[in-house]
């Protein structure tokens, strides 16, 4: 048997409601409410000290005079009052968005409170881009996967059946939102290089920056990933010539401050340490069965139709990946 929405198949029975941040802090509340492990290692991870949560009280989407829904609000006693905004990828909270939940928060009645940001960017990026307070209420990350390991000690602790049970799904759930949770992916995100100089002022090419400095940089989000791909393809001189394994990641503004030989940036941009080259064993151009792919587009390609040598063009491995995702799609119809 099996269960299939909208031509997907749910994993977890929180995939019921979707993938989105809606569906994240709904999982996040239910588990909070009936794992005690869990909430007493959250709440006390948000305080920086231990907090008992027997008299925990959590609310989701609760509504205010600012006419805003918080996702997620933590009560327990006079030890802890936070307020957490959510992000589905690699987005913060703004500090306008934080500013608007602040008089919520009457730090006078609680030994700790705290404006919690959570999403996939990590804690030590996040720290340069958020405040480290608004108007005397601490601000503090904390991104996905730090909450998914704080579940999965929870788990190893908890003694209840029922308690394993929902900790095991909420683990499950959010390994969809942590970063780098394309681990099992096996999509190429296949990209175009120019072989001309990245500045005025120096020979540097985007070419050397793959070849040379084993990395490559592009902007989150605005018509590029707002997620990093598990894998990366580069052409250039006519041809597909290497796909990497993305070994790791940072996101900064300007990418200069990384490596000086590059150009300057100024909005935020991934950079990826690219594992060793996977050749292709045979040219693979960019033509197609029905169109060739443009010179300067990018596109996504299952790796074994780039690599094991089946085609000759691009083109063709772009359009027998979108064939599989096309009868996959219809089969669950």
């Amino acid at each position: 048997m099996s269960l299939s929405i909208r031509s997907g198949f749910p994993r977890n029975i929180f995939e019921l409601m979707g993938k989105d941040e809606n569906s994240a802090t709904y999982a996040l509340g239910w588990v909070l409410e009936r794992s005690p492990h869990f909430a007493s290692m959250l709440a006390s991870e948000i305080a920086g000290r231990p907090v008992d949560v027997s008299n925990l009280r959590i609310a989701l989407q609760k509504s205010g005079n600012d006419r805003g829904y918080t996702d997620v609000e933590l009560r327990c006693s006079n030890l802890l009052h936070a307020i957490i905004e959510a992000k589905r990828g690699f987005e913060l909270p703004s500090a306008e968005q934080l500013l608007r939940y602040r008089p919520r928060l009457n730090e006078s009645g609680f030994d700790a409170v705290a404006l919690v940001s959570m999403s996939a960017i990590p804690e030590g990026i996040a720290c340069l881009r958020l405040p480290q307070a608004i108007k005397g209420v601490p601000v503090k990350h904390l991104s996905w996967g730090v909450v998914r390991g704080l579940a999965k000690v929870a788990k190893r602790n908890a003694v209840g059946l029922e308690e394993k049970l929902w900790l095991r799904e909420l683990i499950e759930h959010f390994e969809g939102y942590a970063a780098m949770n394309t681990i099992r992916d096996n999509m190429v995100f296949v990209v175009s290089l120019g072989s001309g100089t990245m500045r005025d002022d120096s020979d540097r090419t985007w070419i050397d920056v793959v070849e040379q400095d084993g990395s490559y940089f592009h902007p989150v989000g605005n018509h590029w990933p707002i997620q990093p791909p598990n894998y990366i393809g580069f052409r250039y001189r006519g041809q597909l010539q290497s796909v990497h394994h993305i070994e790791g990641f940072d996101i900064v503004s300007d990418v200069s401050t990384v490596n000086p030989t590059w150009c300057s940036t100024s909005v935020d941009h991934f950079v990826y340490k690219l594992g060793p080259a996977m050749k292709p064993p045979k040219h693979l151009g960019a033509g197609g069965s029905h169109d060739s792919v443009k010179r300067s587009a990018r596109v996504w390609c299952a790796i074994d139709t780039l690599l094991s040598g089946q085609f000759g063009q691009l083109g063709e491995a772009r359009d027998e990946t979108n064939r599989r995702i096309k009868a996959a799609e219809e089969s669950d119809i």
